[in-house]
């Protein structure tokens, strides 16, 4: 199961960064690749973390990661992910609303809705990847980002204790971060670096915690499992654009 959850958010990663070297291409090929990844996610979560009810969950995570995408193209207010509250907080809204109508007797509610709200604020962050899509300096930074992701996640393949493999992957994001700028005459040393140690921090994070719940199960929970810091990463990305590029 670890060679096809790195496999899962291989493929994911190559997408969307792929997706925004093509030659002349805008924000739409990144939009697109966003979205599948966000549907993707949106139904794996839920039945990553057990939801007793996940279709309604599901949903509402995907409105909410879609709105926040469309949001941070059209409707950007400025620097930061200001759009980003808005879709959150029509969404937790609609997650209460999605327990309420399961009844009084419905078992895990509370735990369902806090689920649900995690799901939307990873899903929300992977808003950062359209995002980036559309700025000059984007591209290069997502090829920046991909890298040290992989360099991060390689290593969880192993069976190895997490006090092995956590700051063994976090040390490769950074080393394979730094040299990743070599491949892209617009970013430079020091933010590759940075990048590469935010990035691979999620990864090995998300990692640890995936592994004390015990791993996913099936496709959907596999491809949960995988996008989850990838789509994180995406704001991270678009982050390190603002304070130092």
């Amino acid at each position: 199961m670890r060679f096809k959850v790195l496999a899962t958010g291989t493929i994911a990663l190559a997408l969307v960064v792929g997706a925004g070297q093509l030659p002349g291409a805008t924000g739409w090929p990144v939009l697109g690749v966003t979205l599948v990844l966000l549907a993707a996610f949106a139904v794996g979560w839920p039945r990553l973390m057990k939801v007793p009810s996940p279709n309604p969950v599901s949903l509402v995570i995907f409105v909410v990661g879609a709105g926040a995408t469309l949001l941070g193209l059209f409707a950007r207010p400025g620097p930061g992910l200001g759009w980003v509250a808005p879709s959150l907080a029509a969404g937790v809204i609609l997650m209460f609303l999605t327990q309420l109508v399961r009844g009084t007797d419905a078992q895990k509610r509370l735990e369902s809705a806090a689920t649900g709200i995690t799901g939307m604020i990873i899903a929300s962050f992977g808003s950062g990847w359209a995002v980036l899509g559309t700025e000059p300096a984007g591209p290069g930074l997502a090829l920046v980002a991909g890298i040290g992701i992989l360099g991060a996640a390689a290593p969880g393949v192993l069976r190895l204790p997490d006090r092995v493999v956590f700051p063994l992957g976090f040390v490769l994001a950074v080393l394979l971060g730094g040299a990743a700028s070599l491949l892209h005459p617009g970013v430079s040393l020091v933010p590759a670096l940075v990048l590469g140690a935010a990035c691979g921090l999620v990864v090995v994070g998300s990692r640890a915690m995936l592994v004390s719940l015990g791993g996913p199960k099936g496709p959907a929970q596999m491809a949960a499992a995988a996008l989850a810091p990838l789509l994180v990463c995406g704001s991270v990305t678009w982050y390190i654009l603002l304070l130092l590029v």
